[in-house]
């Protein structure tokens, strides 16, 4: 059970190549320190390794948020100020972080970061049902391999219920994303 409270965020880290990387990931959200918790093999427990910092941007465009936890977004980005690293131009705000540890030892790792500087671009106005349902289907997709794909079919019809019932424009962009990265049009 984690210490703080699981916050879901987009952590970029800088590739090797020096472009972006966008992961959707919850993190263990505290003020001086931040908890991320990636997946070993994954670009961006990799990224964090090379490079040591990251940003964890805190986003109300769950469009985004389903790109980064299923595909390879390029969404525009600003340098950040305290670290070499990428804050989403969109973000509602962020914390540019430092690497303090890395315990690898289970599935996914507990990368213990420093909060270093950070900012607020707007403020974070929350997610509708729509968002919520689209988010909790992003990760459900994001665990296809992980999951029985009828079980992860009954959640997505659910979830489906919810975004046509009180999503908008942007909602049903996400949701129909969410289903054809996981071929279930």
């Amino acid at each position: 059970m984690p210490d703080a409270p699981v916050l879901e965020t987009v952590v970029t880290t800088i590739n090797p190549d020096d472009s972006v990387n966008c992961a959707a990931m919850g993190v263990e959200w505290g003020e001086g320190q931040i908890v991320i918790k990636p997946f070993r093999g994954t670009r961006t427990l990799r990224n964090l390794r090379a490079t040591g910092v990251a940003v964890v941007n805190l986003t109300d465009d769950i469009l985004l948020f389903c790109q980064a936890a299923l595909g390879d977004p390029r969404p525009p980005t600003r340098a950040a100020a305290g670290v070499r690293g990428a804050v989403l131009a969109d973000a509602c705000s962020w914390r540019e972080v430092r690497l303090e540890e890395i315990d690898d030892g289970e599935v996914r790792a507990r990368v213990r970061t420093t909060v270093v500087g950070g900012g607020v671009a707007r403020e974070f106005l929350g997610f509708n049902r729509a968002s919520y349902a689209v988010l909790e289907a992003s990760i459900l997709a994001s665990r296809v391999r992980l999951l029985d794909m009828e079980h992860i079919r009954t959640e997505l019809h659910r979830l489906q219920v919810l975004v046509d019932k009180t999503g908008g424009p942007r909602e049903r962009e996400a949701m129909a994303y969410v289903r054809a990265a996981i071929g279930d049009s």
